[in-house]
């Protein structure tokens, strides 16, 4: 059995001529030794690399786009984009539920837990968080030694003026009206980056997040049955819970969410569920 075992290992590397003639004249173009066992190790080791070589070329180039099962261009790009947007809207309805529970502990006289991350370099800190106490509005309306107030000065007002002063969240232009038919129920009002926003009245922060088409909003309950809102801010000052006043500042305008076209802030005035003109009531 041995002796069988060397017989077919000797074959194995016993060396062979291989040539090359020209027919014509049998003359000798090329030639080489070679073995059996050299000449099938090259022939499995160029196998094995040319099918390396075209999986790489099929999986790593426009080709693999051919291959049955496998996803096109568009059909990835589609897969990706649904893939974040099923994550916003998990972290939305996480979002919403929050807020609804918030809502439900201040209702109740329930303890409102803080959701809002805190930065110690965010851009809250370097602006202060200081009213503003000149104004020449308010020292036509009122007087030099109190903050900025605006009074009501719609004659159909359903609260009276002695009762209702709105504090002017932020100084800067108009650049967008109240139009509930639309759909734009508040007011856009154009400012310097970096400005601080005012709560208009005293009330208790309701809702106080991120929202992906409007960036951080504030949501403050007052008396009267009335609700103001507060939107697209770049930063937010307040948490769900938070007693507020009238002038407090409660974020930084921003141009954050989807439906922002630029630095600016967007407020609106509920009263009862029916959505107010904002101008209606404060002096911007």
């Amino acid at each position: 059995m041995p002796e069988k075992k060397k017989s077919v290992l000797k074959k194995a590397f016993r060396k062979y001529r291989l040539s090359v003639t020209d027919p014509q004249n049998f003359t000798e173009m090329f030639s080489m030794s070679v073995s059996k066992a050299k000449f099938w190790g090259y022939n499995t080791l160029v196998f094995i690399l040319g099918i390396a070589v075209a999986l790489s070329v099929l999986f790593y180039s426009p080709l693999k786009q051919l291959v049955p099962g496998y996803p096109s261009a568009s059909i990835s790009k589609a897969i990706m984009y649904h893939s974040i947007m099923i994550d916003s809207l998990s972290n939305e309805i996480q979002k919403r539920d929050a807020y609804l529970e918030n809502i439900r502990q201040v209702i109740s006289g329930g303890v409102v837990h803080d959701t809002i991350s805190r930065n110690e370099d965010s851009r809250i800190q370097a602006a202060h968080l200081q009213p503003i106490r000149d104004d020449s509005i308010f020292n036509a309306l009122i007087g030099p030694d109190k903050y900025k107030f605006s009074y009501m000065n719609s004659p159909g007002a359903s609260v009276s003026a002695n009762e209702m002063n709105f504090f002017t969240p932020v100084e800067g232009y108009v650049i967008n009206r109240f139009n509930a038919a639309p759909g734009h129920y508040g007011t856009d009002i154009v400012a310097k980056d970096f400005s601080q926003i005012y709560a208009v009245l005293d009330g208790t922060v309701v809702f106080a997040e991120w929202s992906v088409t409007t960036g951080y909003v504030v949501q403050i309950q007052h008396a009267n049955n009335f609700i103001s809102i507060y939107k697209h801010n770049s930063e937010i000052a307040v948490k769900p819970g938070e007693r507020v006043k009238a002038g407090d500042v409660i974020a930084i305008i921003g141009d954050e969410g989807m439906y922002s076209t630029g630095p600016h802030l967007h407020i609106e005035l509920w009263q009862n569920g029916i959505p107010l003109d904002p101008e209606a009531y404060i002096n911007f």
